[in-house]
Protein backbone atom coordinates (compact mmCIF):
# COMPACT_ATOMS: atom_id res chain seq x y z
CA UNK A 1 0.00 0.00 0.00
CA UNK A 2 1.20 3.49 -0.85
CA UNK A 3 -1.19 6.26 0.17
CA UNK A 4 -0.83 9.83 -1.10
CA UNK A 5 -0.65 12.54 1.57
CA UNK A 6 -4.03 13.65 2.92
CA UNK A 7 -3.36 17.24 1.84
CA UNK A 8 -6.71 18.66 2.97
CA UNK A 9 -6.23 17.36 6.52
CA UNK A 10 -2.59 18.49 6.64
CA UNK A 11 -3.65 21.96 5.49
CA UNK A 12 -6.21 22.20 8.29
CA UNK A 13 -3.53 21.20 10.78
CA UNK A 14 -1.35 24.03 9.51
CA UNK A 15 -4.05 26.73 9.67
CA UNK A 16 -5.72 25.54 12.87
CA UNK A 17 -5.04 28.80 14.71
CA UNK A 18 -6.73 31.00 12.09
CA UNK A 19 -9.43 33.38 13.32
CA UNK A 20 -12.09 32.14 10.92
CA UNK A 21 -12.51 28.90 9.01
CA UNK A 22 -15.42 29.28 6.60
CA UNK A 23 -14.70 26.06 4.74
CA UNK A 24 -15.87 23.44 7.24
CA UNK A 25 -18.63 21.14 6.00
CA UNK A 26 -20.13 20.26 9.38
CA UNK A 27 -23.05 21.86 11.15
CA UNK A 28 -22.04 24.00 14.12
CA UNK A 29 -20.56 22.02 17.01
CA UNK A 30 -22.89 20.55 19.63
CA UNK A 31 -21.78 20.33 23.24
CA UNK A 32 -22.23 17.49 25.70
CA UNK A 33 -24.40 19.51 28.08
CA UNK A 34 -26.89 20.00 25.26
CA UNK A 35 -28.05 16.41 25.75
CA UNK A 36 -29.08 17.21 29.35
CA UNK A 37 -28.20 13.75 30.55
CA UNK A 38 -25.27 11.97 32.09
CA UNK A 39 -23.41 8.83 31.16
CA UNK A 40 -24.74 5.71 32.92
CA UNK A 41 -22.81 5.09 36.11
CA UNK A 42 -22.84 1.34 35.45
CA UNK A 43 -21.48 1.65 31.88
CA UNK A 44 -19.08 -1.25 31.31
CA UNK A 45 -15.79 0.29 30.18
CA UNK A 46 -14.09 -3.08 29.70
CA UNK A 47 -16.36 -4.44 26.99
CA UNK A 48 -17.46 -3.33 23.55
CA UNK A 49 -19.43 -4.85 20.69
CA UNK A 50 -17.56 -5.95 17.58
CA UNK A 51 -20.17 -4.58 15.15
CA UNK A 52 -21.38 -1.72 17.34
CA UNK A 53 -23.85 -1.54 20.22
CA UNK A 54 -27.23 -3.09 19.35
CA UNK A 55 -29.22 0.04 20.13
CA UNK A 56 -27.03 2.23 17.93
CA UNK A 57 -27.22 -0.23 15.03
CA UNK A 58 -31.02 -0.28 15.27
CA UNK A 59 -31.18 3.52 15.06
CA UNK A 60 -28.76 3.63 12.12
CA UNK A 61 -30.77 0.95 10.29
CA UNK A 62 -33.89 3.10 10.65
CA UNK A 63 -32.18 5.99 8.84
CA UNK A 64 -31.43 3.66 5.90
CA UNK A 65 -34.75 1.75 5.93
CA UNK A 66 -33.12 -1.59 6.60
CA UNK A 67 -32.39 -3.96 9.51
CA UNK A 68 -29.52 -3.85 11.98
CA UNK A 69 -27.92 -6.96 10.46
CA UNK A 70 -27.00 -4.69 7.53
CA UNK A 71 -25.10 -2.22 9.78
CA UNK A 72 -21.46 -2.19 10.88
CA UNK A 73 -20.38 0.64 13.21
CA UNK A 74 -16.93 2.05 12.47
CA UNK A 75 -14.54 4.64 13.88
CA UNK A 76 -15.85 7.43 11.69
CA UNK A 77 -16.68 7.44 8.00
CA UNK A 78 -12.95 7.58 7.26
CA UNK A 79 -12.43 4.08 8.63
CA UNK A 80 -15.58 2.93 6.83
CA UNK A 81 -14.14 4.11 3.51
CA UNK A 82 -10.83 2.38 4.24
CA UNK A 83 -12.46 -0.92 5.19
CA UNK A 84 -14.54 -1.06 2.02
CA UNK A 85 -11.61 -0.34 -0.27
CA UNK A 86 -9.10 -2.55 1.53
CA UNK A 87 -11.56 -5.45 1.53
CA UNK A 88 -12.86 -5.22 -2.06
CA UNK A 89 -10.11 -3.63 -4.15
CA UNK A 90 -6.96 -5.37 -5.28
CA UNK A 91 -3.90 -3.90 -7.04
CA UNK A 92 -4.64 -2.97 -10.67
CA UNK A 93 -8.43 -3.15 -10.17
CA UNK A 94 -10.33 -0.41 -11.95
CA UNK A 95 -12.09 2.06 -9.63
CA UNK A 96 -14.21 4.87 -11.05
CA UNK A 97 -14.47 8.03 -8.92
CA UNK A 98 -16.85 10.95 -9.28
CA UNK A 99 -15.05 14.34 -9.44
CA UNK A 100 -15.11 16.70 -7.61
CA UNK A 101 -15.16 14.67 -4.41
CA UNK A 102 -13.76 14.57 -0.86
CA UNK A 103 -10.18 13.41 -1.36
CA UNK A 104 -10.11 10.18 0.74
CA UNK A 105 -12.86 8.74 -1.47
CA UNK A 106 -10.48 9.22 -4.40
CA UNK A 107 -7.14 8.53 -2.72
CA UNK A 108 -7.83 5.47 -0.56
CA UNK A 109 -8.47 3.22 -3.60
CA UNK A 110 -5.33 4.70 -5.12
CA UNK A 111 -3.46 3.84 -1.92
CA UNK A 112 -4.48 0.18 -2.06
CA UNK A 113 -3.14 -0.02 -5.61
CA UNK A 114 -6.22 0.52 -7.76
CA UNK A 115 -6.21 2.00 -11.22
CA UNK A 116 -8.33 5.04 -10.35
CA UNK A 117 -10.25 6.64 -13.21
CA UNK A 118 -11.55 10.09 -12.33
CA UNK A 119 -14.80 11.06 -14.06
CA UNK A 120 -15.23 14.83 -13.83
CA UNK A 121 -18.53 16.67 -13.94
CA UNK A 122 -18.82 20.17 -15.42
CA UNK A 123 -20.12 23.11 -13.42
CA UNK A 124 -21.46 24.70 -16.64
CA UNK A 125 -23.89 21.74 -16.82
CA UNK A 126 -24.93 22.12 -13.20
CA UNK A 127 -22.63 19.24 -12.22
CA UNK A 128 -24.83 16.84 -14.19
CA UNK A 129 -24.01 13.13 -13.89
CA UNK A 130 -23.20 11.55 -17.27
CA UNK A 131 -24.38 7.98 -16.72
CA UNK A 132 -23.61 6.95 -20.30
CA UNK A 133 -19.97 7.80 -19.69
CA UNK A 134 -19.97 5.86 -16.43
CA UNK A 135 -21.44 2.82 -18.14
CA UNK A 136 -18.86 2.98 -20.92
CA UNK A 137 -15.88 3.36 -18.57
CA UNK A 138 -17.13 0.68 -16.19
CA UNK A 139 -17.32 -1.80 -19.03
CA UNK A 140 -17.14 -5.35 -17.71
CA UNK A 141 -14.35 -4.90 -15.21
CA UNK A 142 -14.80 -1.95 -12.81
CA UNK A 143 -14.43 -3.15 -9.24
CA UNK A 144 -15.88 -0.10 -7.48
CA UNK A 145 -17.82 3.04 -8.43
CA UNK A 146 -17.42 5.84 -5.87
CA UNK A 147 -19.77 8.76 -5.09
CA UNK A 148 -20.91 11.08 -2.33
CA UNK A 149 -24.63 11.83 -2.00
CA UNK A 150 -25.01 14.70 -1.35
CA UNK A 151 -21.79 15.51 -3.11
CA UNK A 152 -19.00 17.09 -1.12
CA UNK A 153 -18.16 19.82 -2.19
CA UNK A 154 -21.01 20.72 -4.63
CA UNK A 155 -24.08 19.53 -2.64
CA UNK A 156 -25.57 17.99 -5.80
CA UNK A 157 -27.72 14.89 -5.33
CA UNK A 158 -27.91 11.46 -6.92
CA UNK A 159 -31.57 10.86 -7.71
CA UNK A 160 -33.54 7.67 -7.29
CA UNK A 161 -33.20 6.99 -11.03
CA UNK A 162 -29.43 7.68 -10.89
CA UNK A 163 -29.02 5.16 -8.10
CA UNK A 164 -31.12 2.56 -9.87
CA UNK A 165 -29.01 2.88 -13.03
CA UNK A 166 -25.76 2.75 -11.04
CA UNK A 167 -26.96 -0.48 -9.47
CA UNK A 168 -27.54 -1.84 -12.99
CA UNK A 169 -24.03 -0.78 -14.06
CA UNK A 170 -22.55 -2.53 -11.01
CA UNK A 171 -24.41 -5.70 -11.93
CA UNK A 172 -23.10 -5.55 -15.49
CA UNK A 173 -19.46 -5.12 -14.41
CA UNK A 174 -19.71 -7.46 -11.40
CA UNK A 175 -18.64 -4.62 -9.11
CA UNK A 176 -20.03 -2.52 -6.28
CA UNK A 177 -21.10 1.08 -5.78
CA UNK A 178 -19.81 2.93 -2.70
CA UNK A 179 -21.82 6.01 -1.72
CA UNK A 180 -20.76 8.34 1.08
CA UNK A 181 -24.12 9.48 2.49
CA UNK A 182 -22.75 11.75 5.20
CA UNK A 183 -24.72 14.76 3.90
CA UNK A 184 -27.72 12.95 2.38
CA UNK A 185 -30.29 14.01 4.94
CA UNK A 186 -29.24 17.67 4.74
CA UNK A 187 -31.54 17.81 1.71
CA UNK A 188 -34.33 17.45 4.31
CA UNK A 189 -37.68 16.61 2.69
CA UNK A 190 -35.90 16.27 -0.67
CA UNK A 191 -33.35 13.80 0.68
CA UNK A 192 -32.48 11.12 -1.86
CA UNK A 193 -32.98 7.49 -0.85
CA UNK A 194 -30.13 5.51 0.62
CA UNK A 195 -28.12 3.64 -1.97
CA UNK A 196 -28.65 0.41 -0.08
CA UNK A 197 -32.31 0.36 -1.11
CA UNK A 198 -31.13 -0.64 -4.60
CA UNK A 199 -29.64 -4.06 -4.06
CA UNK A 200 -26.75 -6.04 -2.67
CA UNK A 201 -24.11 -4.34 -4.80
CA UNK A 202 -24.77 -0.96 -3.16
CA UNK A 203 -22.76 0.11 -0.09
CA UNK A 204 -23.45 3.24 1.98
CA UNK A 205 -21.30 4.88 4.62
CA UNK A 206 -22.08 7.77 6.93
CA UNK A 207 -21.36 9.38 10.31
CA UNK A 208 -22.87 11.51 13.08
CA UNK A 209 -20.13 14.10 12.57
CA UNK A 210 -21.59 16.50 10.02
CA UNK A 211 -25.32 16.67 10.73
CA UNK A 212 -24.88 16.79 14.52
CA UNK A 213 -21.61 18.68 14.92
CA UNK A 214 -20.14 15.77 16.91
CA UNK A 215 -16.85 15.25 15.13
CA UNK A 216 -14.78 14.14 18.10
CA UNK A 217 -17.01 11.12 18.71
CA UNK A 218 -15.57 9.46 15.58
CA UNK A 219 -18.63 7.28 15.11
CA UNK A 220 -19.48 6.21 11.56
CA UNK A 221 -21.00 3.18 9.89
CA UNK A 222 -21.28 1.03 6.80
CA UNK A 223 -24.62 -0.24 5.53
CA UNK A 224 -24.58 -3.13 3.10
CA UNK A 225 -25.20 -6.81 2.49
CA UNK A 226 -24.39 -9.01 5.53
CA UNK A 227 -21.80 -11.06 3.66
CA UNK A 228 -19.93 -7.87 2.77
CA UNK A 229 -20.13 -6.61 6.34
CA UNK A 230 -18.54 -9.84 7.53
CA UNK A 231 -15.54 -9.11 5.31
CA UNK A 232 -15.31 -5.51 6.49
CA UNK A 233 -15.64 -6.53 10.16
CA UNK A 234 -12.88 -9.12 9.73
CA UNK A 235 -10.51 -6.36 8.63
CA UNK A 236 -11.79 -4.01 11.32
CA UNK A 237 -10.68 -6.57 13.93
CA UNK A 238 -7.14 -5.53 12.98
CA UNK A 239 -7.73 -1.75 12.86
CA UNK A 240 -9.91 -0.46 15.71
CA UNK A 241 -11.68 -3.58 16.98
CA UNK A 242 -15.02 -2.76 18.57
CA UNK A 243 -14.69 1.00 18.89
CA UNK A 244 -15.37 3.22 21.89
CA UNK A 245 -18.44 2.39 23.96
CA UNK A 246 -18.36 5.96 25.31
CA UNK A 247 -18.58 7.46 21.83
CA UNK A 248 -21.22 4.98 20.74
CA UNK A 249 -23.33 5.76 23.81
CA UNK A 250 -23.35 9.47 22.99
CA UNK A 251 -23.93 8.70 19.30
CA UNK A 252 -26.98 6.68 20.37
CA UNK A 253 -28.29 9.76 22.17
CA UNK A 254 -27.78 11.76 18.97
CA UNK A 255 -29.51 9.22 16.70
CA UNK A 256 -32.39 9.09 19.20
CA UNK A 257 -32.83 12.83 18.66
CA UNK A 258 -32.09 12.86 14.94
CA UNK A 259 -35.16 14.93 14.05
CA UNK A 260 -34.01 17.57 16.55
CA UNK A 261 -30.57 17.69 14.91
CA UNK A 262 -32.10 18.00 11.45
CA UNK A 263 -34.29 20.91 12.62
CA UNK A 264 -31.27 22.54 14.23
CA UNK A 265 -29.24 22.11 11.04
CA UNK A 266 -32.02 23.58 8.94
CA UNK A 267 -32.32 26.69 11.12
CA UNK A 268 -28.59 27.33 10.87
CA UNK A 269 -28.42 26.65 7.13
CA UNK A 270 -31.47 28.76 6.24
CA UNK A 271 -29.91 31.84 7.86
CA UNK A 272 -26.48 31.25 6.38
CA UNK A 273 -27.80 30.53 2.88
CA UNK A 274 -29.35 33.99 2.77
CA UNK A 275 -26.15 35.60 4.05
CA UNK A 276 -24.12 33.70 1.47
CA UNK A 277 -26.49 34.58 -1.39
CA UNK A 278 -26.41 38.29 -0.48
CA UNK A 279 -22.62 38.30 -0.20
CA UNK A 280 -21.99 36.36 -3.41
CA UNK A 281 -24.07 38.83 -5.41
CA UNK A 282 -21.44 41.42 -4.56
CA UNK A 283 -18.53 39.26 -5.72
CA UNK A 284 -18.57 39.07 -9.53
CA UNK A 285 -15.39 36.97 -9.51
CA UNK A 286 -17.38 34.06 -8.05
CA UNK A 287 -19.86 32.06 -10.11
CA UNK A 288 -22.56 29.63 -9.07
CA UNK A 289 -25.45 30.20 -6.73
CA UNK A 290 -26.03 28.91 -3.24
CA UNK A 291 -27.47 25.37 -3.37
CA UNK A 292 -30.85 24.75 -1.75
CA UNK A 293 -29.54 21.60 -0.06
CA UNK A 294 -26.45 20.51 1.83
CA UNK A 295 -24.00 22.42 3.98
CA UNK A 296 -21.38 23.47 1.40
CA UNK A 297 -21.07 25.39 -1.85
CA UNK A 298 -18.32 25.25 -4.44
CA UNK A 299 -18.15 28.41 -6.56
CA UNK A 300 -16.01 28.79 -9.64
CA UNK A 301 -13.51 31.63 -9.13
CA UNK A 302 -12.22 33.74 -12.01
CA UNK A 303 -9.18 34.76 -9.96
CA UNK A 304 -6.26 32.61 -8.85
CA UNK A 305 -7.66 30.49 -6.01
CA UNK A 306 -4.33 29.66 -4.36
CA UNK A 307 -3.38 33.35 -4.22
CA UNK A 308 -6.82 34.29 -2.93
CA UNK A 309 -6.58 31.63 -0.20
CA UNK A 310 -3.14 32.90 0.76
CA UNK A 311 -4.33 36.53 0.98
CA UNK A 312 -7.38 35.59 3.05
CA UNK A 313 -5.18 33.65 5.45
CA UNK A 314 -2.41 36.24 5.76
CA UNK A 315 -4.48 39.42 5.81
CA UNK A 316 -7.76 38.29 7.35
CA UNK A 317 -6.82 35.06 9.20
CA UNK A 318 -9.64 33.40 7.25
CA UNK A 319 -9.54 29.88 5.74
CA UNK A 320 -11.21 28.55 2.60
CA UNK A 321 -10.77 25.05 1.16
CA UNK A 322 -9.06 25.24 -2.21
CA UNK A 323 -10.65 23.26 -5.01
CA UNK A 324 -7.41 21.37 -5.63
CA UNK A 325 -8.26 19.23 -2.62
CA UNK A 326 -11.36 18.02 -4.48
CA UNK A 327 -9.82 17.73 -7.94
CA UNK A 328 -10.99 21.09 -9.39
CA UNK A 329 -8.38 23.79 -8.70
CA UNK A 330 -10.27 26.89 -9.89
CA UNK A 331 -13.11 26.48 -7.39
CA UNK A 332 -13.12 26.57 -3.62
CA UNK A 333 -15.40 25.23 -0.90
CA UNK A 334 -17.35 27.35 1.57
CA UNK A 335 -19.25 25.91 4.51
CA UNK A 336 -22.75 27.04 5.45
CA UNK A 337 -23.11 25.25 8.76
CA UNK A 338 -20.98 27.44 11.01
CA UNK A 339 -21.63 30.21 13.50
CA UNK A 340 -23.60 33.18 12.18
CA UNK A 341 -21.62 36.04 13.62
CA UNK A 342 -23.02 39.42 14.71
CA UNK A 343 -23.00 42.36 12.34
CA UNK A 344 -20.11 44.82 12.33
CA UNK A 345 -18.65 47.22 9.76
CA UNK A 346 -16.01 46.02 7.33
CA UNK A 347 -12.50 46.97 8.30
CA UNK A 348 -11.68 47.93 4.71
CA UNK A 349 -14.55 49.96 3.19
CA UNK A 350 -15.54 49.14 -0.36
CA UNK A 351 -18.02 50.61 -2.79
CA UNK A 352 -20.48 47.90 -1.77
CA UNK A 353 -22.70 47.71 1.29
CA UNK A 354 -20.57 44.88 2.65
CA UNK A 355 -20.77 46.35 6.15
CA UNK A 356 -24.19 44.80 6.62
CA UNK A 357 -22.83 41.26 6.26
CA UNK A 358 -21.65 39.10 9.16
CA UNK A 359 -17.89 39.06 9.50
CA UNK A 360 -17.34 35.49 8.31
CA UNK A 361 -18.63 36.31 4.80
CA UNK A 362 -17.44 39.91 4.85
CA UNK A 363 -13.94 38.46 4.96
CA UNK A 364 -14.48 37.37 1.37
CA UNK A 365 -16.11 40.62 0.27
CA UNK A 366 -13.39 42.88 1.66
CA UNK A 367 -10.59 41.78 -0.65
CA UNK A 368 -12.91 42.05 -3.64
CA UNK A 369 -11.40 45.35 -4.80
CA UNK A 370 -7.94 43.78 -4.86
CA UNK A 371 -8.85 40.56 -6.67
CA UNK A 372 -7.97 42.04 -10.05
CA UNK A 373 -4.31 41.56 -9.10
CA UNK A 374 -4.87 37.81 -9.38
CA UNK A 375 -7.05 37.85 -12.49
CA UNK A 376 -7.03 34.45 -14.14
CA UNK A 377 -9.05 34.22 -17.35
CA UNK A 378 -8.00 30.73 -18.37
CA UNK A 379 -10.66 28.15 -19.09
CA UNK A 380 -12.17 26.61 -15.97
CA UNK A 381 -10.82 23.16 -15.19
CA UNK A 382 -14.39 21.87 -14.90
CA UNK A 383 -15.24 22.98 -18.43
CA UNK A 384 -16.53 26.54 -18.26
CA UNK A 385 -15.21 30.07 -18.55
CA UNK A 386 -16.17 33.08 -16.51
CA UNK A 387 -18.93 35.05 -18.20
CA UNK A 388 -18.91 37.87 -15.67
CA UNK A 389 -17.04 41.14 -15.92
CA UNK A 390 -13.61 41.36 -14.39
CA UNK A 391 -13.78 42.68 -10.82
CA UNK A 392 -13.01 46.39 -10.81
CA UNK A 393 -10.15 47.68 -8.72
CA UNK A 394 -10.22 50.81 -6.53
CA UNK A 395 -8.82 53.06 -9.28
CA UNK A 396 -11.17 51.92 -12.04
Amino acid sequence: MDFPPFEHLLYYERVHGARLNISYSNIREFRLDGFRRGLPKNLDLNWTFRNGTPGLRELIAKRHRTSSRHVLVTTGATEANFLVNASLVRPKDRVLVDIPIYSPLRDVPRGVGANVVEIPRACKDGWRLDLDRWRKLAGRRARLLVFANLNNPTSTALTRSDLRELADIAEECDGHVLVDETFRELAFEDAPPSATEFGHRMIALSTVTKVCGLGTLRVGWIVGAPDLLDRFAGLKDYTTGGGSVLSQTIATWALSRWDFFLRRARRILDVNRKIAADALREMPALEEGVPSRGSVLFPHCSVHVAKLADRLLRQYKTVIAEGRFFGVPDHFRLGLGGETWGMRPAALPTSTNADRHPDWFTALVRPRNRLAEFSCRRKCSCGTRSSKARPRGPSE
